[in-house]
């Protein structure tokens, strides 16, 4: 059984129990407000039969008795003397006699109740609530039957035992569903970090696979001179260069998933920065005879960015399109205010990107069929620069289609209040990006 399985076996159990607690706790509320409220009424009743002006006493036991056509009474009234030792009631079969009781005895149970207090008690096995009142040499007990009280609530023993069980067999499906939905961002984030483990190994292992067949190979001609060599080391050369260049991408991009990479947003003028960046790359297209263009106003266009970041970010794109862009060809770099945005567009007339291949660009290690591109790289600079300009708040987006260049254009907004920016130095405030 996986790690994940065992996990979701165990949310499950645990939001079932805690759903089926909830439920518990909810109709043990209702029941027994449901329970208080019927006895309350019951009482109510009670009070109201001792309010009422009775034709009878110690000395007066003429009491009327009750109408059965409808079936047994529903309330009762003894009167207990406890000198003679003796009581009346006003519906015999309460204590199996049709006459006055001589054995006070039977209802010893009664005589200790608190007077001004009804209570429930067992009669003959059957429940009844009654209500004592205390005269001079007698007592007065007005007893009202609970049955059709117990019935209700019963009957809504009954639908809650169901409900519960009902809602067990729900609250468990409900626990599963929300135990995956809980688990599925975490299997998510370990399929990804188990894949960029994988990529990260896979692009690690070929350069240093070919720098140490190049040394294997020095070593086993160690007579050879400097000149002869020349070639192995420059490859070698190479390869460290771009296993420098992959371990310093992978250290950023495992920074930024740890949200621990700085980037402080200042004040900047993009076009300069622009301008700054763009100019070794033109100087190299003009030595590989490649047309290169920019595009940028004159007044300034100020954004709240990190100068390094966007620095970076410039030069992963435009390294793209150098990396793709033929002899002959053309590079279009350009800048303007478009609404709330600062929108810049880096065109190139290389080969393009495949319909299959444009949904995967910005993913970690992809790389496009370097047969068909003829271009071998790390497959981390556009992962790179789309986090740059999430962090920027920013939008990037791609349009290519085979035979026809690639364009990425990117939108970062605008410095609020930007004229009055214009006069004022370069000052900034951090973001919190940083796990304090």
């Amino acid at each position: 059984m996986t790690l994940f399985r065992k996990t979701l076996i165990k949310l499950t159990i645990i939001n079932s129990l805690l759903l089926i607690l909830l439920l518990s706790l909810m109709s043990g509320a209702v029941y027994y407000y449901v329970q208080k409220i019927t006895y309350r009424d019951s009482t109510h009743l009670l009070e109201n039969d001792a309010r009422r002006p009775q034709r009878f006493g110690p000395d007066s036991m003429l009491m009327k008795r009750p109408d059965t056509s409808f079936g047994p009474p529903q309330s009762y009234i003894i009167i207990a003397i406890p000198d003679q030792k003796k009581f009346f009631v006003n519906w015999p079969q309460i204590v199996k006699s049709n006459k006055p009781v001589n054995n006070i005895s039977k209802i010893n149970f009664l005589m200790s109740m608190p007077a001004g207090k009804a209570e429930l008690k067992k009669i003959h096995g059957k429940a009844y609530n009654v209500l004592m009142e205390k005269g001079s040499n007698y007592y007065i007990f007005y007893i009202r039957s609970v049955d059709r009280e117990q019935m209700i609530l019963h009957r809504l023993f009954t639908i809650i035992i169901y409900g519960l069980l009902s809602g067990a067999i729900v609250s468990i499906i409900a626990g599963y569903f929300l135990a995956r939905r809980a688990l599925r961002p975490i299997e998510a984030a370990w399929d990804r970090q188990n894949r960029f483990v994988a990529d990260a190994s896979h692009e690690l292992r070929t350069p240093l696979s070919i720098i140490q067949l190049k040394i294997e190979g020095l070593l086993r001609q160690p007579r050879r001179k400097i000149q002869e060599t020349g070639e192995d080391i420059a490859v070698m050369l190479d390869e460290t260069r771009r296993l420098s260049k992959l371990v310093g991408n992978l250290l950023t991009l495992a920074r930024s998933d740890a949200n621990r990479l700085e980037v402080s947003l200042v004040s900047l003028d993009l076009s300069s920065i622009m301008k700054k960046v763009t100019e070794p790359f033109a100087e190299m297209a003009e030595f590989e005879e490649k047309s290169f263009e920019l595009a940028v106003p004159a007044d300034p266009i100020y954004i709240n960015g990190d100068e390094q970041r966007i620095h970076q970010l410039l030069v992963i794109l435009l390294d793209n399109a150098m990396k793709f862009t033929p002899k002959t060809g053309k590079i279009i770099v350009s800048c303007a205010r478009e609404n709330k945005y600062a929108r810049l567009m880096i065109s190139d007339s290389g080969c393009g990107i495949s319909d299959q291949d444009l949904p995967h660009i910005f993913d970690r290690f992809y790389q496009a069929d370097s047969a068909r591109t003829g271009q071998r790289g790390t497959g981390l600079g556009l992962s790179i620069a789309e986090w740059i300009v999430k962090k920027h708040r920013g939008k990037i987006e791609v349009e290519s289609a085979p035979g026809k260049g690639t364009t990425f254009i990117v939108q970062l907004p605008l410095r609020k209040n930007e004229p009055e920016d214009r006069k004022e130095d370069h000052g900034g405030e951090k973001t919190d990006d940083t796990e304090r």
